[in-house]
């Protein structure tokens, strides 16, 4: 049950509207709160509306003598909730699209920095894409003269896509048995797949991360070897680095000290 400020008015002492309206202004109003009914209009329309509520209970008065519900702070709540509500739901949106805003914003960047020429270049090329993709045919191989990868719906990707992945750059690595790479994401990816990992095993040579973008045979044979020099250079030399202690207290290394105690001088 809700809960309204105001005072308590007892009726039983009135028997009629005119004794109540003695009582001014204010007290009626605050007896009328005190009940949840409307509380405006003139001293009269005040005195017999509470009047009227005399030994009646709550649940059989009239509904449109009570006040409406007024819960600002409900309202708050509940536009609080449509808001985020919204929001969340404008979170969920950007992380589901966030490949495509990354894709358009380096799109809209390199076409910022392209010259007309070549911007009306790819105009011409789209419109060319537009013009094959507004007669669609389902019973023949799509129509693809620049044999672009395919997508979800078995249509060429759109040249721009093609061109923003790179996908217009090849690469070649003689590793792999001259296998050739669409893209730099594809070409960087290979270095650790099975194929070039096996070339280099074919070449007696570990798959390292020294031969990240190595590509030529020869190249990675001569780096292989540099590599191996290398270590022979920083092995650990005997001769050179033990270190002995003469009777006098002197460090020396091991071959200074045999020549020493050959000479008889320890």
């Amino acid at each position: 049950m809700a809960k309204h400020s105001g005072a308590h008015l007892d009726l039983s002492a009135f028997s009629s509207p005119e004794e109540l309206m003695s009582l001014g202004l204010d007290r009626l109003k605050s007896g009328l709160i005190a009940l949840g009914l409307k509380c405006g209009g003139t001293l009269e329309e005040r005195a017999r509306r509470l009047f009227s509520t005399k030994g009646v209970p709550l649940e059989s008065l009239d509904p449109a003598l009570f006040a409406r519900s007024k819960n600002p702070q409900g309202k708050f709540q509940e536009k609080q909730k449509e808001i985020a509500l919204i929001e969340a739901q404008v979170y969920r949106f950007t992380e589901m699209l966030g490949e495509q805003r990354a894709a358009t914003r380096e799109d809209v960047e390199r076409r910022m920095a392209r010259t007309a020429d070549e911007l009306l270049e790819d105009q011409e090329e789209e419109e060319e894409e537009e013009e094959v993709e507004s007669e669609p045919d389902d019973d023949e191989v799509p129509y693809n003269p620049k044999n672009l990868p395919l997508g979800w719906d078995g249509k060429p990707i759109p040249y721009w896509l093609y061109k923003l992945h790179g996908l217009n750059i090849t690469y070649t690595c003689e590793i792999c048995g001259n296998a050739t790479y669409r893209g730099p994401k594809a070409f960087q990816r290979h270095f650790s797949e099975w194929r070039h990992a096996h070339g280099m095993r074919c070449l007696g040579i570990p798959n390292t991360a020294h031969f990240a973008n190595v590509i030529n045979i020869e190249d990675a044979r001569a780096l292989w070897e540099k590599i191996k020099m290398g270590k022979v250079e920083d092995a650990w030399a005997a001769e050179n680095e033990e270190e002995y202690e003469d009777s006098i207290g002197n460090v020396v290394n091991k071959k200074t000290y045999e020549d020493l105690r050959r000479q008889g001088l320890l």
